[in-house]
């Protein structure tokens, strides 16, 4: 029986795995080619009208140079643009896979793999923790012990481990009362993970789509315009 369940969260891990990374090259491919193609775009607009052979002859330096002096506002905008987008894409892409995979996690998994790993870990933390949670330092301080451990348990799925850690550092401590001596640290922390997780919806391509519009707008705005 145990062998078999092994087997199925193989199987989904497996699955889950080719669906984020089916995900990332679909994003890559299409930023990339977005991004090339402004770029180049961008770059022809913003150079037809200088004389190359006065300008460029010796080095890019002096043309670029030509070129920001003759539309300044519109050379900034291209710079920022091939230098920002490629970050931009990567952090959001990644942000984008992780929510997908949370999502998808939270909804299959949640009872029978999530809770568990999470319970372990807490369970590891509290045999090493002597201290005890007075305050909201003290509390930040143990959350990121937490999420080390987390991250440093190798022998834990990498989905399950970085689902968690999403959900841990969505906690919030408005309503915590530290006060309170009585009150349950590891308790707190689980209850606030998980309403961290059921905060997750599925994730919306908008968050790639919008950047790329952007790009797009750019590249209008030095088409018919001359700044």
């Amino acid at each position: 029986m145990k062998k078999t369940s092994q087997n199925e969260n193989f199987k989904y891990f497996a699955k889950l795995s080719g669906s984020a990374f089916a995900s990332f090259v679909k994003i890559n491919i299409l930023a990339s080619v977005s991004t090339v193609l402004v770029f180049i775009i961008e770059f022809f607009l913003l150079s037809k009208d200088i004389d190359a052979g006065s300008s460029g002859h010796a080095s890019a330096s002096p043309f670029l140079v030509t070129m920001f002096l003759s539309r300044p506002i519109g050379s900034i905008l291209w710079y920022i643009s091939a230098i920002v987008s490629p970050i931009l894409f990567f952090s959001l892409g990644n942000k984008y896979i992780i929510s997908k995979i949370a999502n998808k996690l939270i909804t299959d998994k949640s009872e029978k793999l999530l809770n568990p790993l999470l319970d372990r870990i807490l369970a590891k933390f509290q045999e090493k923790q002597t201290e005890t949670v007075r305050n909201s330092g003290d509390f930040a301080l143990a959350q990121l012990r937490i999420i080390h451990g987390l991250k440093n348990a190798k022998n834990e799925n990498k989905w399950l481990r970085r689902v968690l850690v999403f959900g841990l550092k969505k906690i919030k401590l408005d309503d915590v009362d530290f006060s309170d001596q009585n009150q349950n640290f590891a308790e707190i922390i689980k209850v606030k993970t998980h309403l961290g997780l059921q905060d997750i919806s599925a994730p919306d391509r908008k968050i790639i789509l919008i950047p790329i519009a952007c790009q797009w707008i750019i590249l209008l705005f030095i088409w018919f315009t001359n700044f």
